[in-house]
């Protein structure tokens, strides 16, 4: 049996005081993805710039850092530590990966996916903000 692993971006909009990674990002697009994932997917992990890999209980704290100041090199950086963290957690085995979030990450991520033999697909692929909103509106429960 295939296990489905929800890996999510996270959010420019964030709380202004410390929270769970679930009620710490506020965007509409973050809020619907979450719920989206939860009713789809065997588990749940979300990345951002600052801190990579992020599990949904971890404790954030008031940042500001994007992937968009990072160079190529830091990003390609980010990408492999994102993906090595991740597979801490999950073998490459009896999983696909849908990965949610936009193509400056999944640029840098989908090479380390494939470097480290993970099946993944990228449900929202091509779709802008407001039409990701509307496909999560017609898919979610």
């Amino acid at each position: 049996m295939t296990v489905k692993v929800g890996l999510l971006a996270t959010a420019r909009k964030k709380s202004q005081k410390s929270a769970p990674v679930i009620e710490f990002y506020q965007s509409p697009l973050f809020q619907k993805t979450l719920e989206y994932a939860s009713h789809n997917y065997d588990r749940m992990y979300f990345y951002n710039a600052k801190d990579g890999l992020l599990l949904p209980e971890d404790i954030m704290d008031p940042y500001d850092v994007s992937i968009k100041t990072f160079t190529h090199q830091q990003r390609e950086e980010w990408a492999q530590k994102v993906i090595e963290q991740f597979s801490t957690y999950e073998t490459s085995t009896n999983i696909t990966v849908c990965l949610h979030g936009g193509s400056v990450y999944r640029k840098h991520l989908e090479p380390q996916l494939n470097r480290f033999n993970y099946h993944y697909e990228v449900p929202l692929k091509g779709l802008g903000i407001g039409e990701q909103l509307s496909w999560y509106q017609k898919n979610s429960v």
